[in-house]
């Protein structure tokens, strides 16, 4: 799962780049006069006007004067059609007469070095900086065209990230549904069997201890064709084991657990084959279910099993794979949500008619998501304090269930104060195209701050599905460093937005919410290749001695086995 957020900030990035870049080159790179680009028609002739009325230009004398005394050598007969002493616009009375961009050549109206010294003229009649031609480079120009094409390969990495990654997160259990119903009377002819016979013999080489014939069974494993998750999960925690040389008669009794519950499968579908229905509601979804997902209930048989007792550990590792099944009630939530939020969001408005833009833009988006979420939390933990099989073990759900449902909440409680910041920024509004960078700031606060919570909560679930505790490592750096840049970046940002006005202040908090969210993902991004990769001589000799110390237990234990046989 921490997989997976990480691929989303990649392709975070790689979007950024690609749709800044095309902003960017498509707009703020050309050269332009308060969003207006050179040469861009309309716009940009009632813009040469302007310049050519506030300077006090009229006739081609005053050109030639202007472009003398700038230094230029460039004259009036280059850049205009013609070279009148005036021209007379349509409706005006002879004597108040003024030069219109009408009388320019294409490349009079546009060039760089005559505009650069109108507007000169121009800020010395209103003051300076009033007109600034930003840009560096025209919309017809080879940069331009040469720049051009890197759009297509950039975009070519975003499809090329988003495809893959949309059918993870979105349609992965769906695809694993439906290659279940594909292979369904095939399934029920001999792929059934097949696999009942090998997870059988694996259960006697485990609780054997058979190191070598469970390698070999490992080996043969890909063979199969029908492998559900909660066999593959199994079979992916004994190469763990097989490669540290480790026990592996641990997975005894979780076999033959894994084992009755293809059984069961094979039963139903088998009684599902001869009556021509199923005999459950939903029967082709619950049966695609469990051959797909993490979070069946044969997966969580399964880690039960591996369980000495029922402790706090097991409560967090059924809520780590139950909390698989949140998305589906976000999903069945959201439109009674819409509805909620509606009611209230219409009743705070009624009430405090007097909030600020952002206050009301974080009021209306904190309604919607808050109820959203509250909805999910409570459906969610229905279902599971409802269920039969916790019934005994409901006391250890509880601590997992706060933790993970806090997160929760604190996640939609960010994208509520990260959608004030994107929604500042009216990108539907002529000459928006200068607040690019503003506005993809604020996307990337949205995407940032929110994926911290989502590590947290990808950290928990992956730890306690694949461990019994919490290592040190994880603790520091998926949950403990993750909340440190939530907090800080969260309070710059509410500081940036709500805070005392002034833009240094405002520049300050931006500043540190960037540095903290950026910093935070780069480190992440190295640190696990510099600790697996940067080792001292100390730890080189440790690790050497806890090699050597699991070869000398394993030993023992084998020892032990052959002469608890012999005795037999």
């Amino acid at each position: 799962m921490r997989k997976t957020v990480r691929l989303v900030i990649l392709l975070l990035v790689v979007a950024v780049i690609y749709f800044g870049y095309s902003a960017w080159i498509d707009s703020v790179a050309i050269y332009n006069i308060g969003a207006v680009q050179l040469g861009s028609g309309t716009n940009w002739n009632k813009t040469l006007d302007e310049l050519l009325a506030v300077a006090g230009i009229t006739n081609s004398a005053q050109i030639d004067a202007l472009l003398q005394a700038a230094g230029s050598s460039l004259t009036a007969k280059d850049i205009l059609v013609a070279t009148p002493i005036s021209v007379i616009a349509e409706g005006t009375e002879s004597g108040k007469a003024f030069l219109t961009s009408s009388a320019f050549t294409l490349g009079g109206a546009t060039n760089v070095e005559f505009i650069k010294i109108l507007i000169n003229a121009a800020n010395d009649k209103v003051g300076a900086d009033t007109y600034v031609l930003k840009g560096f480079m025209a919309a017809n120009s080879l940069l331009k065209t040469l720049l051009d094409p890197f759009k297509m390969i950039l975009v070519g990495g975003v499809f090329a990230m988003f495809v893959p990654l949309t059918k993870q997160l979105l349609f992965g259990t769906v695809i694993g549904m439906k290659s279940y119903m594909k292979n369904r009377q095939s399934n029920v002819l001999y792929n059934y069997q097949k696999t009942i016979s090998f997870t059988e013999g694996l259960q006697a080489k485990l609780a054997e201890g058979n190191f070598d014939a469970v390698k070999a069974d490992y080996a043969a494993y890909s063979g199969l064709a029908f492998k559900p998750e909660f066999l593959n999960i199994m079979m992916d925690e004994i190469c763990s084991v097989l490669i540290k040389e480790g026990d592996v008669t641990v997975f005894a009794e979780a076999a033959g657990v894994v084992t009755e519950s293809i059984k069961e499968m094979y039963e139903k579908e088998r009684r599902r084959s001869i009556n021509g229905r199923g005999d459950e509601l939903f029967f082709d979804l619950k049966r695609g279910y469990e051959y797909c997902a993490t979070g069946s209930k044969y997966s969580i048989a399964y880690h039960k099993a591996l369980q000495d007792k029922a402790d706090n550990n097991l409560g967090w590792k059924i809520y780590s794979l139950e909390i698989f099944k949140f998305n589906f009630f976000l999903v069945a939530m959201f439109v009674p949500a819409v509805i909620i939020s509606a009611f209230v969001g219409g009743l705070i408005n009624g009430l405090v008619s007097n909030l600020t833009g952002d206050v009301r833009t974080l009021a209306v988006a904190a309604t919607f998501f808050v109820s959203w979420v509250i909805l999910t939390i409570i459906a969610h933990s229905l279902m599971i304090f409802r269920n039969e099989q916790y019934k005994n073990i409901k006391n250890i759900l509880v601590k997992p269930a706060i933790i993970f449902y806090s997160l929760y909440v604190l996640t939609f409680i960010t994208i509520s104060a990260g959608i004030v910041g994107v929604s500042k920024v009216n990108i539907v509004a002529p000459g928006s195209s200068s607040q690019i960078w503003v506005w993809f700031s604020a996307v990337a606060y949205l995407v940032l701050s929110t994926s911290l919570i989502f590590y947290v909560i990808a950290t928990l679930v992956d730890s306690f599905k694949q461990h019994k505790t919490l290592s040190k490592k994880l603790l520091v750096d998926g949950i403990i460093l993750p909340m440190i840049a939530w907090t800080i970046a969260t309070v710059s940002n509410f500081m940036a937005l709500y805070g005392p006005d002034g833009h240094s202040l405002q520049s300050i908090f931006s500043a540190i919410n960037g540095v903290t969210l950026v910093g935070f993902w780069i480190y992440l991004s190295i640190s696990s290749f510099l600790i697996n990769n940067l080792i001292s001589p100390n730890m080189a000799r440790e690790l050497r001695k806890a090699v050597e110390a699991d070869a000398l237990k394993n030993a023992k234990a084998k020892k032990s086995t052959k002469s608890t046989k012999a005795a037999k």
